[in-house]
């Protein structure tokens, strides 16, 4: 792995434990073992350091979706996957560092809103789009609409978890619950028939696995 590359993966790892802000240069040469002059060859500064690290974690994400689009056989198979993506992209990111990107580092933001417009609302249209046309999703929903609730749903319940019962629902029930009211206001008779046949098969896979 090229020295870049290392700096990249180690500052991201220990900006996403610890947070954007309180991680230092210093820290990152010490994890290392390398000096900070090495790392400011390849990085003006911590906030060029910071958008590099941005960028190269939402290219794999933008890969991780389009890898979804293409590789699943209908639109309500497809419209799980990428809602899952969608979980994990936003969990990957944490709350203190999408707090602290919105607040402190406006480029990286920037980078993370349009990731937000150009990969995660154009995926989901898509998805949904194509589910019209199957005859899975119901024809009278604006596609790109009900694309932006999903996304602003997600986004809300990972920037404002701190309000939610958190002694009685964790993070993830509190999402899936979201997530199935979301998609049975989508589907058509045959596309909740859809759903419920692979939310069954994935139940059997889970046992058998347990």
């Amino acid at each position: 792995m090229e020295v870049r590359d290392k700096i990249i993966e180690k500052a991201g790892e220990l900006m996403l434990q610890y947070g954007v802000r309180t991680v230092t240069m210093d820290d990152i040469s010490r994890d290392l073992g390398i000096s900070k002059k090495t790392i400011y060859q390849y990085f003006k500064d911590k906030k060029d350091l910071i958008n590099q690290i941005t960028d190269s974690f939402l290219s794999m994400e933008r890969d991780r979706f389009g890898s979804v689009e293409t590789e699943c056989v209908d639109s309500v198979h497809s419209l799980m996957l990428i809602s899952q993506c969608l979980r994990e992209s936003m969990k990957d990111m944490k709350l203190n560092v999408l707090n602290d990107l919105q607040k402190f580092y406006p480029e990286a933001w920037k980078m993370y809103e349009s990731f937000k417009k150009d990969t995660m609302l154009c995926s989901i249209t898509r998805v949904i789009i194509r589910g019209q046309e199957e005859g899975y999703f119901r024809k009278e929903l604006d596609p790109e609409l009900m694309a932006y609730v999903r996304i602003e749903q997600v986004q809300a319940v990972m920037l404002n978890q701190h309000s939610l019962p958190r002694e009685k629902y964790t993070l993830t029930e509190v999402q899936m619950q979201l997530f199935d009211h979301f998609a049975h206001g989508l589907f058509t008779i045959e596309g909740h028939q859809l759903f419920n046949q692979y939310t069954k098969e994935k139940l059997k896979q889970n046992e058998t696995l347990n």
